[in-house]
This record gives structure tokens, sequence and C-alpha cells, in this order.
């Protein structure tokens, strides 16, 4: 993903105190500003397309908590997936605050189906916010969600409330499904039901691969040795980008190449499972290597 940057991200707390809800209609969200950064979804070739209602360049207008654990994200009805169906949602993006006072555990979370809360989860992944990069960050999923465009499919983050304002905001594009809350003990809702939600809704992104194109990239995709040591050889013709994601979903080596074969030095990375997600003319494939 590309950032573009129109001014430095900075942070200003807004003293609106921790929200005491004893009601649905009592949460409160609380807020502290960003300034005007803006960001693109424009990077390498893909087969395949980021479903998301913040488009392609989204602004953030601020950051967003309030006080305890809770879920936020979109739901992207069956409508909406027709199109989609017979490919899978692979990975998800995020927004990186870019200060350190917002690092810490989150997690991702997938559901199929539901109107009006989500119902069978399909996939649940923790990762870490590093607040560092103050960019448009991706994961990885550790397994692929299927879309068959019969039901509807909720993606959304969650955070345990250990963070003060660990969601980041844009201006409401005026779809309600790109607001959706959801907090224990008081349900699903729209945050424009929520004290100081009007106006607002979330950015993410969910990435819906096209499996035939993939599967026929993949299959001239040669990455080895598997386990290895240190050294890693990629090689398939049509190669244009190598990246490696560590078992967090962060992204640890990310670099154009011109060749059809390159040698990758993972010994400096710690023992465990990376992924090496290779992009071609024609298509992505991720292997998944395993660090000794």
């Amino acid at each position: 993903m590309k950032r573009l940057v129109s001014s430095i991200l900075m942070v200003c707390c807004i003293a609106l105190g921790v929200a005491q809800a004893q009601t649905r209609s009592d949460i409160q969200l609380n807020f502290a500003n960003t300034s005007n950064s803006q960001f693109a979804n424009d990077q390498m070739v893909r087969a395949g397309e980021w479903l998301s209602y913040a488009g392609d360049e989204v602004q953030p207008s601020g950051l967003t908590g309030i006080g305890m654990a809770f879920y936020w994200g979109y739901m992207f009805p069956a409508a909406l997936l027709t199109p989609y169906a017979g490919t899978q949602i692979t990975q998800v993006a995020y927004v990186d605050p870019g200060d350190p006072q917002f690092a810490g555990n989150y997690e991702v979370h997938i559901w199929w189906g539901g109107d009006t809360a989500p119902q069978l989860e399909v996939i649940s992944q923790r990762f870490e916010v590093t607040g560092t990069s103050g960019d448009i960050e991706v994961i990885m999923l550790d397994e692929p969600v299927d879309i068959d465009g019969t039901q509807n499919i909720w993606v959304c983050f969650y955070q345990d409330g250990s963070v003060q304002y660990p969601a980041v905001v844009m201006e409401d594009p005026g779809e309600p499904n790109a607001r959706w809350i959801g907090v224990d003990g008081y349900g699903w809702m729209d945050m424009a039901s929520a004290q100081g939600g009007e106006g607002y809704a979330w950015i993410l992104w969910a990435y819906a691969e096209d499996m035939d194109a993939i599967g026929e990239f993949d299959s001239n995709v040669a990455v080895y040795p598997n386990p290895t040591h240190g050294n890693v050889n990629v090689a398939a013709p049509g190669m244009n980008h190598v990246s490696v994601l560590n078992a967090l979903g962060q992204m640890v080596y990310d670099a154009p190449v011109s060749t059809e074969n390159v040698t990758l030095d993972l010994s400096q990375y710690q023992a465990g499972v990376y992924m090496v997600r290779v992009a071609g003319e024609n298509g992505i494939s991720v292997k998944r290597v395993t660090v000794m």
C-alpha cells in the first residue's frame, strides 16, 4: 500500500472522559484528533480487489475509543458480494495511527451471516499494532475466508480496552454498514446511535482474491528450501514484488524485484512460520516458510 501524506499525523486528545454506559444509548465515543493525512490504495498488480467503504483514497478524521473493549467494522451485504462469489478474503488492512501510545494487541474477526449482528465466526486472529508507521498496514489471514455471494460477511477489529483510542475513523460516506460497533453486554449497533458517533464511519479494507488467476500463477512459484536455517530462494516467471510477513501479520520485508530469481536472508528473524508473498504480472502467490 502507498501512503500520500499531506501533513504529519498528530494526536491531540479531547478530554471527554471514560464512558460509563448504563444502556446502549449511554455508550459514548471519545475522540482524539488527527491532522489531514491522506492515504491511497494503489499498490502493485493484484488478482483481485480491495473491498472497502473507504474507497481507494481516504483521509482519517480522528481516533476513537469508548473506554472499554469493543468491536468495530463493516458488514458487506450478500448483494454487494455476488460479483465476488468463488473468491476468498485473504487479507485485511487498517490504518496505523503513527504513535506508539496506540500500540497493543488487537484481533481481526470475520463472520458469515447476520443482518443486525454477526452469526457464524469463521476466523479470529490476533495481530500487533506498533503505532509507528502512520501508514496502511496489511494483515495476511492465517486461513482464507470463502465468499459464496449468498450471505453477508462481517469484517471487524477488536481491542480489549487497554488502548484508549484504538480505532481510526473517517467522515461518514453515508453507508450504515460502515458504522457497526459491538460492545459485550450491549450488543451491536450503528455507531451513529452512540453519543459522539454522528458523522463518522470506520476505515478498513478486505481483499478478495481471484482464485483462478492465483492458481495459475501459484503453480509456477517455487520457494525453497523449507524449512530453512537462513536463505530462501524465490523463483517465479514474471515476478515483480516479494514481501515477507511474520505470524502476527507484520511486514518484515517488502521490495520490488526485476528478476525471476531472488534469494532472501531470513536468518535475521526469529524462528517461526513466515509467509512469503510473491506478486507477478498475472497474479499473487503466498507460500509458508518455517525458519529454524
